[in-house]
């Protein structure tokens, strides 16, 4: 049956029919010593490597898949600014000067990125037109006014909207009013990975796919990591693997839970509606529990993202609820096609942040984005490679810290289950002002 279809959450992306080509990466045969390997070829790795080369360093990225294979490849691909936490909230957890430079690195985030890919010409349809957050509830929007106030503190003027205000830059139905983020936007998430891959090998770095980890050990001052085929060592490994993270090193896997995204494109719109839906090509989030985020292609195909089921392949019928919710929030999509469906893992945290954590001397992980890693996997990249070439800890944007664990982490499929459920449940009451 058509609603059965098996869809796979890589090979059926809008990304994978519309990315760049990929770089022409090598495979992984015999030994090779380097200054630095990195296991993970998505957003963090090749970020850090590409930063590594451009400053002389020797790298060399593993990755088990194909680069962009994971959520790099299949992302909304939003660049947007903030965390799970304000300004406020983010200095009183990790004290007034390392929580403020990770404030400071969080404003930056999106110019940031952006910036990179006009320094390194990266050809990943890039577009910074701002982002609109949707508050359902009155209660929403009095936390995001001051949440906007907080950040005005370090520079960054976001515009409050009322219920019209709203209405007026997104077209969205349903929501007492919102917030504006003018630097925000949006990319071809692949087609970055892609580039970056293509940008880091330019400077010398050695990018190897379909070259997994399978050992790793520490043999006097060097680091030996071992693939099926290949070794390689090296004086400084950084452990890029995010969702997708296994149990090469012991306790890391059990740091983050891998939560299923699920995403689905239009047909291409016509211009009426793409002038009445997200006009001006700003990206949108639906800021419940459970976020609804959307953003255009280069096309004109509306991209819309969900949480989706524990699983990593996925059927047509998942995507039906997905599809009443943009529905009713965007009620001129009612008779559009849906071309593409896809999905991925998200990386989730105990204390929804991402975490840059030192396991031994030389073993420095970074990863956890809670569904932000377009931009914060591009930062935590760059504070690696930073990390790796010296740089005390007391001036890194990311704080190092060792992050807790998810006890029963071996049950995390049912836990997310019932969180999830527990979240819909929380946002249905909440708009129906039976939760204060």
């Amino acid at each position: 049956m058509a609603d059965r279809y098996p869809i796979d959450g890589s090979r059926d992306a809008l990304w994978m029919a519309t990315a760049v080509a990929p770089a022409e990466t090598e495979a992984l045969t015999g030994a090779l010593k380097t200054d630095v390997a990195i296991i993970g070829g998505g957003f963090t790795g090749l970020n850090a490597a590409l930063h590594l080369a451009e400053r002389g360093t020797s790298v060399a990225v593993l990755e088990a898949a194909d680069v962009g294979f994971g959520a790099s490849g299949r992302s909304g691909g939003q660049v947007n600014l903030g965390l799970n936490l304000g300004p406020k909230a983010l200095i009183d957890l990790y004290r007034p000067g390392p929580g403020e430079r990770l404030v400071e690195a969080i404003v930056k985030t999106p110019d940031n990125v952006f910036d990179l890919i006009r320094r390194h010409q990266l050809d990943c349809d890039p577009v910074q037109n701002g982002w609109v957050q949707g508050a359902v509830t009155s209660r929403q929007l009095k936390t995001q006014e001051r949440l906007a106030n907080e950040y005005a503190d370090f520079g960054v003027q976001f515009e409050c909207l009322d219920r019209q205000g709203l209405r007026d830059r997104s077209g969205a139905h349903g929501f007492e009013g919102g917030l504006f983020c003018p630097t925000a936007g949006s990319l071809q998430p692949l087609s970055y990975t892609r580039e970056l891959c293509r940008a880091a090998m330019k400077l010398g770095a050695r990018v190897f796919t379909k070259a997994k980890v399978n050992n790793l050990q520490k043999k006097g001052p060097d680091w030996h990591l071992t693939t099926d085929d290949g070794r390689v060592t090296a004086s400084t490994v950084l452990i890029c693997t995010n969702a997708y993270t296994d149990d090469l090193i012991d306790g890391l896997k059990e740091r983050v839970v891998p939560v299923r995204s699920l995403l689905m494109a239009t047909e291409p719109l016509s211009d009426d509606l793409r002038k009445t839906i997200m006009p001006g090509e700003v990206t949108f989030v639906d800021k419940r529990r459970l976020i609804l985020y959307l953003r255009y292609d280069r096309n004109g195909r509306l991209c819309v993202g969900d949480h989706g089921p524990m699983r990593d392949n996925f059927a047509l019928s998942d995507y039906q609820r997905i599809k009443k919710r943009v529905v009713d929030v965007f009620p001129a999509l009612a008779g559009v096609k849906w071309e593409f469906h896809w999905g991925g893992r998200v990386a989730m945290t105990r204390s929804s942040l991402p975490f840059l954590q030192m396991i031994q001397p030389g073993l420095i992980a970074g990863m956890g984005y809670n569904g932000r890693g377009v931009g914060m996997g591009s930062i935590m990249g760059r504070t690696l490679a930073e990390f790796a070439l010296g740089k005390s800890e007391t001036m890194l944007p990311f704080p190092l810290t060792h992050p807790k664990q998810f006890p029963l982490h071996q049950f995390h499929r049912l836990g997310v289950a019932m969180g999830i459920r527990w979240h819909g449940l929380l946002d249905w009451l909440e708009t129906r002002r039976l939760v204060v």
